[in-house]
């Protein structure tokens, strides 16, 4: 047994007994791993309500081999982010965010994914603070970005021709833009909506909020077809409503 001490950020919480609850986290060390608080319901608990998603600090757990629970020993916090419930979107964007990393993140360390994780949770709580309207499309596709997963935009995935203006369809499927000449795959895109999704796609917000409406339904089914693989993802059907 030894112990280590890591950045970590909450990804998720569940209740293990009447006093105690098991942690999914994103560390900086050993990628995403589960670790016990022994007592965290406790009224009296050291850990109080510091084990919360969203949270970041310093993790201090035992690790064995061969053991994918570990046991929590200390956390010191770093980042609380508070607010984000204030808004559904921006609750339900960082929730996304959270879910890939526990369900598709690989099982070793992974320090750019990491680090997008944290760039995504900080820039959604900044706006929180800001009272910014925009939900924060941007950093789940960052997020799919680091996974190793990003739309062709800029040529037509069945012809390879550049994508130019003109009717163009988003293939989920296919993983990218269609022209009009390939057929139809996928929903039609108007002018405003494909630039607003590149802006997405390169960390940007969308220029034009009018043109955000179905970005949320179209971010769900690419993850859908190419990360999620068949498994199911709680927060995708909360995405979608956000067009």
């Amino acid at each position: 047994m030894s112990l280590v001490t890591t950045r970590a950020v909450v990804l998720q919480t569940y209740r293990y007994s009447e006093t105690s609850k098991i942690l999914r986290l994103m560390t900086w060390e050993l990628g995403p791993c589960s670790a016990l608080a022994r007592g965290a319901l406790r009224p009296k608990s050291r850990f109080g309500g510091l084990l919360e998603p969203f949270v970041e600090g310093e993790a201090t757990f035992f690790t064995k081999d061969g053991r994918d629970l570990h046991t929590l020993s200390d956390f010191e916090l770093v980042r609380v982010r508070r607010g984000l419930d204030r808004s559904i979107e921006l609750f339900t964007v960082a929730s996304v965010l959270c879910e890939l990393v526990m369900r598709l993140a690989p099982e070793h360390r992974d320090i750019e994914l990491y680090r997008m994780l944290t760039r995504g949770l900080d820039g959604l709580h900044r706006k929180v603070r800001e009272g910014d309207p925009a939900c924060g499309l941007e950093h789940v596709w960052g997020l799919v970005d680091a996974l190793g997963f990003r739309p062709e935009l800029d040529r037509c995935v069945g012809c390879r021709r550049p994508i130019g203006g003109g009717s163009v369809r988003f293939d989920f499927a296919a993983g990218g833009l269609r022209c009009a000449s390939c057929g139809p795959g996928g929903p039609q895109l108007a002018p405003g909506e494909l630039d607003a999704l590149r802006r997405l796609v390169e960390g940007l917000p969308a220029a034009d909020a009018g043109s955000v409406g179905n970005q949320g339904l179209w971010l769900a089914e690419f993850i859908r077809h190419h990360l999620a693989e068949g498994a199911t993802l709680k927060s995708l059907p909360f995405l979608i409503r956000l067009a």
